[in-house]
């Protein structure tokens, strides 16, 4: 177990490059391989729940999940759980699993990293080594974890899990995975469910359902045992809480201008709006269009004859109208944003 952390550690110091959190790549019971560029968080809710015969009563699994990226390429975390499962006689008690994860191949059609935690309830020290590969429309996911005192039972054990999606569209996907653990009495581990990502927005979400505990290493590792029902249903929902250059801008007194010509006129992308949306140029001048939101967004013309690519926040995109008429345009993630450059 000690060769297994030292690897994983060593692994984690010469990451590769790092992608952002998706529930789309990943099963409901696999950590995965995502990291986060150094400053931007990230909120996870993993809700998973049983309702009991009757109706009248149901037994609650929360997980909440914050993580952060780190300078080296690192990405670190922590797991909350009010409901543990893992060590028989803590049933129904806090468990908090700390964890560090490095990405060791990042490529778009395949990924691994490495992972190292700290399991609070059961006082262990955890490793897992995650990979993904995708085919077309067909995704696998596989995770291999190492504990050093496996569900309380001071024992070194091993646990597993393999998963495939099919991607139906780029936001939509059907998921499953089946695994289970060295550790007696060594049942199989499963979940299914349907993964969604929110369009012209960073969030995600997944509704589930499985046969396991918590969203910890140890959790996803081992069948569940609080409630009397086989399966459970949940759901996790993922929440980007932007990048380090945003959370700079909360402590900026005054937001940074756009310069322009005395030739040019601004059009600003703010709250999904263009605004102006109608805008009077000479002929001859250039207009320029500036993001200032946190999401991408285009300006496209409405007869297709011009398109900007995708904008992040900051950036601009500038065209120069040389002949009187009407341009409309719309941004393509998000429809409902429509604009007109009137020029005289």
């Amino acid at each position: 177990m000690r060769g297994l952390a030292a690897g994983g550690l060593l692994l984690l110091l010469h990451a590769g490059g790092a992608h952002g959190q998706s529930v789309l790549e990943r099963t409901p019971n696999v950590q995965g391989t995502w990291t986060l560029p150094p400053g931007a968080p990230v909120f996870i809710f993993s809700h998973r729940f049983e309702v009991l015969s009757g109706g009248d009563e149901i037994i609650n699994i929360p997980t909440l999940s914050l993580a952060v990226g780190l300078p080296l390429r690192l990405t670190g975390g922590l797991n909350f759980t009010s409901n543990s499962e893992i060590v028989p006689d803590k049933l129904a008690g806090n468990e908090v699993e700390y964890w560090l994860r490095g990405p060791l191949l990042d490529r778009p059609r395949a990924a691994a990293a490495a992972t190292l935690a700290y399991n609070s309830a059961s006082a262990s020290l955890d490793a897992a080594l995650s990979a993904r590969t995708r085919a077309g429309p067909v995704g696998l996911v596989g995770e291999l974890r190492g504990f050093s005192d496996a569900f309380g039972g001071d024992q070194a054990e091993l646990g597993y899990t393999a998963g495939a999606m099919l991607h139906l569209t780029p936001y939509l996907a059907l998921q499953g995975d089946l695994g289970s653990s060295t550790a007696p009495p060594r049942d199989a581990v499963w979940s299914a469910g349907v993964a969604l990502a929110i369009p012209g927005t960073p969030h995600s979400f997944s509704l589930h359902a499985t046969n396991s505990g918590a969203t910890t290493l140890q959790g996803i590792s081992r069948r569940k045992v609080v409630g009397p029902e086989d399966v459970r249903y949940g759901f996790t929902f993922i929440v980007p809480l932007g990048s380090r250059r945003q959370w700079g801008r909360v402590f900026q007194r005054e937001e940074a201008t756009t310069s322009t010509g005395a030739d040019s006129a601004v059009v600003e992308m703010r709250q999904i709006v263009f605004t102006p949306a109608e805008i009077r140029v000479r002929r001859g001048q250039t207009v320029v269009w500036v993001n200032r939101d946190p999401t991408g967004h285009t300006v496209n013309a409405d007869d297709g004859s011009w398109e900007s690519g995708v904008l992040a926040e900051g950036e601009r995109y500038a065209r120069r109208f040389d002949r009187p008429g009407r341009y409309a345009y719309h941004c393509v993630p998000h429809p409902q944003m429509q604009g007109v450059v009137i020029v005289e």
